[in-house]
């Protein structure tokens, strides 16, 4: 028993340095891709995409910096005298993704007693019990919530690779901003 503990935290251990770890470079990219712009057009300071790391909070606050972000990419096009394809570059993914983030953490909460009755049958060594629990909890809601993850970690990484296309594109950008020169000295 006390072996299957320890390789049952091992492997928490190993699966929990990953997720952070790919935690970690996304949002050194969404911090990049805010200091890509200049310090004006900025609008969410760029060390506060580390407040994501708090859990549940991140859930709601991912409303605001998918909101800020695209505000940043905007300011900065049209600082730069730049036309953008989309008028809201960002912005429906990264929406899109914080509001499955809050009906997947709904879904996470209707299933809560489930999930401690399994965790409780698998400490007592029930396998009658945790086999009957494991399929009564596979019902429609159980795969409604599976479906709607998956849709949100498609999103989340849809919205990973927009942000580092934009962050690359907004370190290139051309200045095309025209002052006029005549009324320039008055």
């Amino acid at each position: 028993m006390a072996l299957v503990a320890g390789i049952m935290m091992a492997s928490f251990l190993i699966f929990f340095g990953i997720f952070l770890l790919i935690a970690i470079l996304y949002l050194l990219n969404l911090q990049k891709t805010l200091k890509a712009a200049a310090p004006e057009n900025r609008k969410l300071p760029p060390a506060n995409v580390w407040l994501l790391l708090i859990p549940i909070f991140n859930i709601f606050y991912m409303f605001i910096v998918a909101k800020r972000m695209t505000e940043t990419i905007v300011a900065e096009y049209a600082s730069k005298g730049q036309a953008l394809e989309n008028p809201k570059p960002t912005y429906s993914v990264g929406m899109g993704m914080a509001i499955l983030g809050v009906v997947s953490m709904i879904f996470s909460f209707i299933q809560l007693p489930s999930t401690i009755a399994s965790y409780s049958n698998m400490s007592t060594g029930n396998l009658e019990e945790l086999t009957m629990q494991a399929e009564a909890s596979s019902g429609p809601l159980s795969n409604l919530s599976s479906l709607i993850s998956l849709v949100a970690f498609v999103l989340w990484i849809v919205y990973w690779v927009q942000t580092a296309g934009y962050k690359n594109k907004m370190r290139n950008l051309p200045n095309n901003k025209v002052e006029s020169d005549i009324f320039g000295g008055i």
